[in-house]
């Protein structure tokens, strides 16, 4: 937490286990544009976009902590890549027993590149202490970071402290999904762009009421991607002091908002009570009971039984306080290691990785631009099944700024995640439960730090 479609492989290796956990997420599809781009993002002469020409072999190793497949990785990044580098050695190792970063690090293996979500990279990459600035690295082979969204480089450079230590190549955003088939079987009014909060949570009880003897639900939310991408941005641990943030009153809003009044209603109750879980993606598409469900932007392209519901989105509700805020953004982001020995070649990869060339073909199959260019956003999803859908949704709030990103940011997320079943259930008050997981949250703190 792109798509993977983000590309279906990518996703379901990388997005949905981390659904489950506390979250992942990547994302990227396969594919090589016939349109000749910039590689820099922005239009040039015919050719500029050409790789240099190598006197030497070139290999390049890429790694990542997600566990995907070498015929995932394939599909998402590496046949597009050695199409376009056919005289570079793309090596791909995956993370598994063995040969974890770590592992690969012990045994004198190098590692040129490293790619994975922005919450994970930095945790990846400065735990290992890979990181490198690339900033005059891009500088010099000519990559338009002005041609990027905005935000996604701010979120960088902020997480870097000012440095540059990876580049986005694609994005994903939260989106409010609905399927219509309920809607229309209650009579119901379609949820509509850049409705509010308070707007949804009325939709949702006007949803939540039982059928022939089966409850259904209004709204639900996957809880690690809507808080750990809040519209506050306010982060799991503040950057400066490397503390928890949870005794934040910030923290009781957003609980209150994102779950606690939608999960509230008699029907979200009652499935906690049957179930003891919340309500996820399989109600939404398998059972379906679910009338709406706030996820990232690459879901449809992840979910193999999408097509079993009649299904749209619309724009992530906003707080009346923020219009036009919508969730901070969870790119996949590749960078280049301090150790990778072909630099340059490195930067040739990922350059044409963020080129608007890329950018097309990709978000043609559905995986979210990092571009700002309205040519590449208004091709999203129009080489799928999906083309029809509201996808200028992904559009209509302006991205939140992104939190600072730290080592700790995730195993902290791990600490708060359980205990948002424990309020909804009524195990726990909310205030306490905050209270609870600071401390808890602390000492992990504590504890990652004396291994350092």
């Amino acid at each position: 937490m792109g798509t993977k479609a983000r590309n279906r492989k990518k996703v379901n290796g990388l997005v949905l286990p981390a659904l489950l956990a506390g979250l992942t997420l990547a994302a990227s599809g396969c594919g090589n544009g016939s349109e000749q781009g910039s590689g820099n993002g922005g239009s040039a002469a015919e050719g500029d976009n050409q790789p240099p020409k190598r006197t030497e072999p070139v290999e390049l190793v890429i790694h990542t902590n997600n566990g995907g497949t070498p015929e995932s990785f394939d599909a998402n990044y590496g046949d597009r890549i050695r199409k376009k580098f056919p005289d570079y050695k793309i090596t791909y190792i995956q993370s598994k027993a063995g040969s974890t970063l770590q592992d690969l690090l012990a045994t004198g293996q190098r590692v040129d590149i490293l790619f994975q979500t922005d919450s994970y990279y930095f945790e990846l990459a400065e735990g290992s202490k890979l990181e490198f600035d690339m900033t005059e690295l891009a500088k010099k082979h000519g990559v338009d970071l002005n041609a990027i969204e905005p935000r996604l480089i701010e979120g960088l450079k902020a997480s870097g402290g000012g440095k540059l230590y990876a580049l986005p190549v694609s994005n994903m955003i939260q989106v409010l999904y609905y399927n219509k088939g309920i809607f229309d079987k209650f009579g119901v009014p379609y949820p509509k762009d850049g409705m509010n909060w308070d707007e949804v949570h009325e939709l949702a009880k006007k949803l939540d009421r039982e059928d022939g003897g089966i409850p259904y639900i209004g709204f639900t939310a996957s809880p690690a991607h809507i808080l750990g991408n809040n519209q506050y941005s306010i982060p799991y641990v503040d950057a400066k002091t490397e503390k928890p943030t949870f005794l934040d009153g910030t923290w009781n809003k957003l609980f209150e908002t994102y779950l606690l009044t939608p999960g509230k209603t008699a029907g979200y109750q009652k499935f906690v009570t049957d179930k003891k879980k919340l309500p996820y993606r399989l109600e939404f598409t398998d059972a379906p009971t679910l009338g709406m469900f706030v996820f990232n932007s690459s879901f449809p392209f992840s979910i193999p039984n999408i097509n079993d519901i009649n299904w749209d989105l619309v724009s992530l509700p906003v707080f009346k306080e923020k219009p036009k805020v919508g969730s901070q953004s969870m790119p996949v982001v590749f960078g280049i290691t301090s150790t990778a020995k072909e630099k340059d070649a490195a930067m040739e990869v990922i350059k044409y990785l963020v080129s608007e060339e890329a950018q097309l073909s990709e978000a043609k199959k559905g995986n979210m631009p990092i571009l700002t260019s309205e040519t590449v956003r208004k091709a999203f999803a129009q080489d799928t099944p999906f083309k029809d859908k509201n996808w200028a949704a992904l559009y209509d709030n302006q991205i939140a700024p992104g939190v600072t990103k730290n080592p700790y940011l995730l195993s902290v997320e791990r600490v708060l995640t359980p205990y948002v079943q424990q309020v909804i259930e009524g195990k726990k008050d909310l205030n306490t439960a905050l209270r609870e997981a600071q401390e808890q949250a602390e000492k992990t703190i504590a504890d990652a730090k004396l291994k350092k």
